[in-house]
């Protein structure tokens, strides 16, 4: 049995020898191993919640985001809408203007070929009096005689005297 009992006694005494060794590093290092844990332990928890908190904001700021999207997206409906109102008033207004515009120039070529009618009715009339003038000069030129313009030269001046 001497080799069973060195055998458990080499047991015992590393149980021993273990057992000093963790009180010996109870009694020095404890404090620090234990100051060492509770402030890991602390800063876990702190990082924990810290990131608790952020995931919280950034929930609060997703919901936020999408409301905001989804009223963006009326919005765009709105200004789309808008937009295309605007498009719609200056087309009429282009029309109208363009309308006004026709109507503008058809009164001014109304005006310009009345005008221009005018003119060549005018021009006519000056040269058939003209001609008719000279018609009727060369007729009494051919027909006139001697006699006729002294008879006619008499009662001018008989006229004229009357008249004074």
């Amino acid at each position: 049995m001497t080799g069973g009992s060195e055998s458990w006694l080499s047991w015992v005494f590393k149980f021993v020898n273990f057992a000093v060794l963790v009180g010996v590093l109870i009694k020095f290092a404890g404090k620090p191993f234990k100051d060492y844990f509770i402030n890991r332990h602390n800063t876990v928890k702190d990082k924990f919640e810290e990131a608790e908190k952020l995931l919280r904001e950034a929930q609060e700021m997703k919901a936020t985001y999408e409301m905001r999207l989804e009223g963006l997206n009326k919005e765009i409906e709105e200004f789309k809408k808008a937009v295309l109102d605007d498009a719609e008033r200056e087309k009429k207004k282009i029309q109208d203007e363009a309308a006004a515009f026709a109507s503008k120039l058809r009164e001014q070529a109304t005006l310009t070929y009345t005008q221009e009618a005018k003119e060549v009715r005018d021009r006519i009339k000056g040269e058939m009096v003209k001609l008719t003038m000279e018609q009727a000069e060369k007729l009494v030129k051919e027909r006139l005689t001697r006699e006729d313009h002294n008879k006619m030269v008499e009662e001018f001046i008989e006229k004229m005297g009357s008249l004074n």
